[in-house]
């Protein structure tokens, strides 16, 4: 049985297609056994379409339970004025960009606000355009 970490899922709205290597993507023609990391960067969600950055793990760093977890602050902790810890949602998808978990798995470490984000970052879900957000 495959670990949680191996495995991807789509964060497409009303999609949830899960990326299984021990499975492959046979539509896609991705043989069994390879790992999301090895799939090709044009492949596209077999469901709805999506890129390959709509995919986050189901578990570990990256995630969706991980940012979760950290996103689950006190009142205080968000709290304040404009700053680098501000949020930014994509207006196309609805994906909030949180300067305190990051995007790892894109090379943006935790703690990176939106501001130090490079001027061609695009959202990893839909690939919207960074002037495609608007601070929460």
């Amino acid at each position: 049985m495959i670990a949680p970490e191996e495995m991807y899922q789509c964060q497409m709205v009303n999609c949830g297609y899960i990326y299984n290597p021990e499975k492959g993507d046979r539509k896609g023609k991705i043989a069994k056994g390879t790992r999301f990391k090895d799939i090709p960067d044009d492949w596209h969600c077999p469901v709805c379409g999506a890129s390959k950055k709509a995919f986050r793990p189901l578990a570990g760093p990256g995630s969706v339970h991980a940012e979760n977890a950290k996103t689950q602050e006190t009142p205080e902790q968000t709290s304040g004025s404009e700053g680098s810890m501000q949020k930014y949602r994509c207006n196309i998808c609805g994906y909030v960009y949180d300067p305190a978990a990051g995007e790892p798995a894109a090379g943006h470490a935790p703690g990176t606000s939106f501001e130090d984000l490079p001027d061609d970052y695009e959202c990893p879900v839909c690939g919207a355009a960074k002037d495609d957000f608007s601070a929460v």
